[in-house]
């Protein structure tokens, strides 16, 4: 399996020729042309945030249409593109702001952060709207590529609905693809949410950290031979309580990949951090040689029954090309851990092993996919007066899967 790593793409409605690096953008997709030309392959896109620079509509078109011009080239669909939310994915100007600002830092108070935000904010219609609104136009662009999240689209869109504990703060999904005998997954993270002018970095040292809460990254359940990976924006270093986060995760998830800092960074022991390079960095007048556009291409293979082999191809922007990044390459062997205590959570549903996201999209793009709401056994879905179409269906999806009804949506549409 592999992997098209990029991040910190920072699309904007600047033209081309007044983009930081001029033509990059062009030599990238070029330099993936070829790569595939040369008899390799790609099998999945993961965009670790900051896909665009305000977190407005305009941008998030003209990104779209560059991710739909790179499938494209790679030969695969959005179904095989990933998304997570960063900090300029999100409209700090938009309502209210000044208000979400002081919830930010409460947010970011370590000791309380996680109840604070289920007990206070998500309890609240008003609170939540005001804590989520930012992410609005973003919340339309992942829902169009099914990288959303319940909980963020209910704040934004649910009105009165209430958040329950069987909302999800995160996506997860497990791929088509096995690497060998070992199913892979994917759980893409929202670390931005708390993201305003005050956010700490190595300008605003005084700043406040982010919060990636508990409800996002633990683990309901854990599939046997299976491989985990995470996905979010902001590495652990910048985030409150990062500790109990980093413990978690490094015993959880194999495969943990960010973005945000712009300079590749490659952590891990039974496990890999990739803090990944911007592919479109700001340019540092005073250190210029320290950002430079950077992509990955990770690999996954197996090794043996309990081992896969992660290796990290990284190709960095050299005046007017890309070359080869000897620094930000890597190559890990990491164990899978089976699931030796039988009283643990259940395993993940299979779904008969039908490629999930490949019904779903196949489902959204119908003109008669509405028909199909009364037809599937044991699913009694009612649509919502006033919904729209779209996220009528995206309810529809979720009931069916939860009923474990996905084959016969499936065998239905053919």
């Amino acid at each position: 399996m592999k992997i098209l790593q990029i991040s910190d793409i920072h699309w904007t409605k600047r033209r081309r020729w007044e983009e930081d690096y001029p033509g990059m953008k062009s030599k990238f997709r070029d330099d993936i042309k070829e790569y595939i030309e040369a008899g390799n392959q790609i099998d999945y896109v993961f965009i670790c945030g900051d896909v665009v620079f305000k977190g407005i509509k305009e941008e998030y078109d003209k990104a779209l249409e560059y991710i739909d011009d790179l499938c494209g080239v790679i030969g695969c669909t959005r179904k095989e593109v990933f998304v997570v939310p960063g900090n300029h994915d999100l409209s700090r100007d938009f309502a209210a702001h000044q208000q979400r600002e002081m919830m930010n830092a409460a947010l970011a108070f370590e000791p309380s952060n996680n109840s604070f935000l289920d007990n206070v904010i998500l309890k609240s219609k008003e609170l939540r709207k005001t804590q989520f609104d930012a992410f609005k136009d973003y919340n339309e662009f992942a829902k169009g590529l099914l990288c959303h999240e319940k909980v963020m689209d209910k704040c934004i869109n649910g009105g009165d609905d209430a958040i329950t504990d069987n909302d999800e703060l995160f996506y997860h999904t497990q791929l088509s693809k096995k690497v060998g005998d070992f199913t892979v997954s994917v759980r893409g993270v929202n670390t931005a949410l708390n993201c305003d002018a005050w956010d700490w970095n190595e300008k605003y040292k005084d700043g406040h950290s982010q919060i990636l809460p508990k409800r996002a990254y633990v683990l309901e359940k854990e599939e046997k031979q299976e491989v985990r990976i995470l996905m979010g924006h902001h590495p652990t270093s910048f985030l409150t309580s990062r500790t109990k986060v980093e413990e978690y995760l490094n015993c959880h998830y194999h495969i943990q990949l960010f973005g945000h800092v712009h300079i590749q960074n490659i952590q891990g022991d039974n496990y890999v951090r990739v803090l990944s390079g911007a592919l479109n960095p700001p340019p540092d007048k005073k250190e210029h040689e320290k950002y430079k556009p950077i992509y990955n291409i990770v690999e996954l293979s197996p090794l043996d029954e309990t081992h896969i082999k992660v290796t990290g191809e990284s190709q960095i922007w050299d005046r007017n090309k890309f070359i080869r990044y000897d620094e930000g390459c890597f190559e890990k062997d990491i164990e899978i851990e089976l699931n030796k205590n039988k009283w643990e959570s259940p395993k993940m549903t299979m779904h008969d092993n039908i490629d999930v996201r490949g019904v779903k999209f196949a489902f959204l793009q119908r003109g008669d996919r509405v028909s199909f709401f009364d037809k599937i056994d044991d699913v009694l879905f009612t649509p919502k007066p006033g919904k729209p179409e779209y996220d009528q269906c995206l309810d529809f999806l979720d009931a069916v899967e939860k009923a474990g009804k996905l084959s016969q949506l499936n065998e239905l549409m053919k």
